[in-house]
């Protein structure tokens, strides 16, 4: 025997909360009370087989799935069409919107002061190689046969065939000596706190040849001490035409 068909009154009921389940307005999922009987009206329509117009438009609108647990009035409406990802994704732009307009000019200037600390560091001139302490072999360089008093010299890996020293004076400046596989210095340098040392070796015609280094007359190569690293740094002339 069939299901009685619904009265006037539910059918408006069933209407009008189809309206809040389906329509574009809908806000049912906070009422679980309103979709638990939404849930209850839809059995009772299904089983009197009455045709449905408002059924048919939500077959067109967005899909929507009901679950319900084992208590109806914990049941939920899970939206699942992709309207409700496109609200989803724009929600976080309005937010955008509200983000004061000092804010964005803050971020501007902070930016712009990073990249401004960086660029120079990117085109600044870099040391060709750096050179590390090693252990003296045999006898240290003399550094009193020029007149240097030095205590304690340190020796650093060879630069081609140069030999790199340094020492503190007893006058308390800190000295470089360079000095080519024949014992000859080739450049000091010396400097008291805060200055740097450094010493360089200037390239001219007829100068004795450095082992593997051949630049042209004028060139400049510089020994920089930096803490407990020697720096080398290069700078060459243009050549002639």
């Amino acid at each position: 025997m069939d299901a009685p068909p619904l009265p006037s009154e539910r059918r408006r009921e069933l209407a009008a909360l189809r309206s809040r389940a389906y329509g574009p307005d809908a806000d049912i999922n906070g009422d679980a009370d309103a979709l638990a009987r939404l849930i209850e009206l839809e059995d009772l329509a299904r089983a009197d087989g009455a045709p449905d117009v408002a059924r048919a438009r939500a077959e067109s609108a967005p899909t929507h799935e009901l679950r319900a647990g084992t208590d109806r009035e914990t049941a939920t409406a899970v939206v699942t069409d992709e309207s409700s990802t496109a609200s989803e994704v724009t929600a976080p732009r309005a937010g955008w919107r509200r983000v004061p307009l000092w804010a964005y000019i803050l971020c501007t200037l902070a930016l712009g002061i990073i990249i401004g600390a960086m660029v120079p560091s990117l085109f600044s001139p870099h040391p060709v190689t750096t050179l590390q302490q090693v252990p003296i072999e045999g006898k240290p360089l003399d550094f009193q046969m020029y007149g240097v008093r030095a205590a304690s010299p340190v020796r650093y890996e060879s630069f081609h065939d140069l030999e790199v020293w340094s020492a503190r004076t007893t006058q308390g400046s800190t000295c470089i000596v360079v000095a080519n596989d024949a014992g000859e210095w080739v450049a000091t340098g010396c400097a008291p706190e805060p200055l740097t040392p450094s010493a360089d070796v200037m390239f001219y015609e007829g100068m004795r040849p450095i082992d593997g280094l051949d630049l042209p007359d004028g060139s400049v190569l510089r020994f920089v001490l930096r803490e407990d690293v020697m720096e080398i740094w290069i700078a060459e002339t243009a050549q002639p035409a």
